[in-house]
């Protein structure tokens, strides 16, 4: 009978709280609802007091000419955006902010503000195709190619992308005209392409007598070529990351072929006024599951030709990167595990770059990797710089690379020791190791989490303060002007990283980074905050950052510090305040690792 009467009471209370609920609900829904009216009418408000502060400065003629006001109204634009980048003004936003980019680069010829107005403009375009303003920013993003960095190749795939996607928009004819006289020039620069089923190792096949052959270009010397470099691979069980690195930048094109007999399926790519040098080695056998091998040749006069032989390949990606010139191909696929052949990031004679550090004899007890299932039982920690490379410098000497690498050990021990995690490390000394060497790393170990550590520095020495980047799109001049010095490249060139993220980004997990680059941050300032004055929260911020490219864990790369702000390079002297940064850095993979279990016991 108790029993009977426990559950009659439950179940009565039950009622009455889903009594309540129901009659809370459309209240709250209602409040919600009214509350989003008075947001969005706040904002309509914001954007039309921005645009009235930049129609004044026109009339006026000389403030907005002048740029003093500039960065006040890209802060208002970048603000109301931020607020709500889905809101219906959202597009009107981004089109500002590539307009304002573009004053400001044309008044000092800046080319960082040149990359921001394309990426505003390419935001507009792919977050808001529908959009009355979609093919206002492509016209503007085809002049700036044509005009500005006079790339005509550029130009004329986007008036033609105008054209194809808008023949009903009111830039249509426009960006017809302007095609229409970019056209010939376009096709004098392109070169012919090369034979469906040429090979690598096979003379291209010669020109159609009935056509008519354009006007030869006159011939490159050898001197002016640019000489391929050993092939570099790296290999997991479902990926595999080949880099081509060129003695000087070079034009190049890819395909991929399908199977032709007793020829696999192919995936080339040609270089362009380059050439290989006597007893280069011609074939790489790779033998992964992916990949057979890779071959290379000369395969005309002034072109390498690199062939991927494919056994299974699901997805693949190819970027280019400067300083040195190099190719980087992803290829992703399926095969069974037990075929998997991981090939070693860099050989060395003690510890190696890129190896899983050996964890700490286990407990009895479950460790808390363990523990929480999901896991993060392998941490992959990057140093960032190293080597020939010595990242910033602070005002007394201090060199990024080595408070990078102090760091990197101090969270590797505490990662080992409190999460009794596997730790990799992509370098352990000072040396030096290619950006996308280390993702390659990363994704070889099958890490759970990827971690770059840097140290910041700025033209003043005002600056202050901690950051945390996930790879993304960047929103802001300041964050492409961190990531260019990262990358070790040009404001151009990260214009072109850009473009290439459109197409990269969606096979990364930026749900996960963003998520994980909060909780790094959110440690590193609170428990900063309670030993140490003056720690500034920079926020969690986006970035194309090479070393983040390709990574297929979560991944972020965290600015502990201004190494041009001298009370910031001095406190990095302190080896106690590098443990304690170490300490809250893994405070954050604890927390991320926390949420992330929590999550996963939710309802889905």
């Amino acid at each position: 009978m108790n029993s009977r009467r426990s559950l009659s009471i439950f179940l009565c209370r039950l009622a009455a709280l889903v009594a309540i609920v129901l009659l809370i609900a459309p209240a709250t829904a209602a409040l919600a609802a009214k509350e989003k009216k008075v947001d969005d009418q706040l904002l309509a408000k914001r954007y039309q007091m921005a645009r009235a502060t930049y129609h004044n400065l026109t009339d006026s003629n000389n403030k907005l000419g002048s740029g003093s006001e500039l960065p006040k109204l890209l802060k208002q634009f970048q603000a109301i955006y931020d607020a709500n980048p889905d809101h219906t003004l959202a597009p009107a936003c981004l089109f500002m902010l590539g307009f304002l980019h573009e004053e400001r680069a044309n008044l000092a010829d800046n080319p960082m503000d040149r990359a921001m107005a394309i990426t505003y403009y390419r935001d507009l375009t792919t977050r808001f195709p529908r959009h009355s303003l979609a093919d206002d920013a492509l016209l503007a993003m085809a002049r700036i190619y044509q005009e500005a960095k006079g790339d005509a190749q550029a130009a004329a795939r986007t008036y033609a992308r105008l054209v194809a996607l808008y023949p009903d928009g009111d830039m249509y004819p426009e960006a017809v005209q302007l095609l229409r006289k970019l056209k010939g020039a376009v096709v004098a620069e392109q070169q012919p392409s090369a034979p469906h089923e040429a090979e690598a190792a096979e003379p291209p096949s010669p020109p159609t007598p009935a056509k008519k052959a354009a006007a030869p270009a006159a011939p490159v010397s050898i001197a002016e070529m640019a000489v391929i470099e050993p092939l570099k691979h790296w290999s997991t069980d479902d990926y595999t990351r080949i880099v081509i690195e060129t003695s000087k930048p070079v034009a190049f094109k890819k395909s991929l072929l399908p199977k032709n007999g007793n020829l696999p399926r192919r995936l080339y790519v040609d270089l362009d006024n380059c050439r290989v040098t006597p007893g280069y080695t011609a074939s790489i056998a790779i033998d992964d599951g992916l990949l057979k091998q890779v071959r290379s040749a000369q395969f005309s006069p002034e072109t390498v030709r690199v062939v991927l032989d494919i056994e299974s390949i699901s997805d693949h990606k190819i970027f280019s990167l400067e300083n040195p010139f190099r190719v980087v191909i992803d290829v992703k696929g399926d095969r069974p595990v037990t075929t998997a052949k991981a090939v070693p990031a860099a050989p060395a004679p003690t510890k190696t770059p890129g190896k899983v550090s050996p964890a700490k004899p286990m407990p009895d007890a479950p460790s808390l990797a363990q523990q929480l299932g999901l896991g993060v039982k392998r941490v992959v920690i990057d140093p960032g710089h190293g080597g020939k490379d010595p990242g910033a410098v602070g005002p007394d000497g201090l060199l990024e690379k080595d408070v990078t690498l102090a760091v990197a050990l101090n969270a590797a021990a505490i990662l080992r020791q409190n999460l009794h995690c596997e730790v990799v490390l992509t370098r352990d000394r000072d040396v030096f190791v290619p950006l996308e060497e280390r993702t390659a790393i990363a994704n070889t170990n099958k890490g759970d989490l990827f971690i770059s550590i840097h140290v910041n520095a700025a033209p003043t020495p005002k600056a202050t303060g901690i950051e945390t980047y996930f790879l993304d799109l960047a929103r802001t001049s300041d964050a492409m002007q961190v990531a260019a010095r990262e990358n070790a490249t040009s404001a151009g060139q990260m214009s072109n990283l850009q473009a290439i993220l459109m197409d990269l980004i969606q096979s990364t997990k930026v749900n996960e980074s963003a998520k994980l680059a909060e909780c790094v941050q959110a440690n590193m300032i609170s428990g900063l905050s309670n030993r140490y004055q003056n720690v500034k929260n920079l926020g969690v911020k986006r970035a194309p950052f090479v070393v983040l490219i390709g990574a297929q864990m979560p991944s972020v790369l965290t600015e502990i510090a201004f190494l041009s702000n001298p009370a910031e390079a001095q406190r990095l002297r302190d080896p106690q305040y590098l443990a304690d940064v170490a300490q809250e850095l893994v405070s954050g993979v604890s927390r991320y690792a926390g949420e992330l279990n929590v999550a996963s016991l939710l309802p889905q």
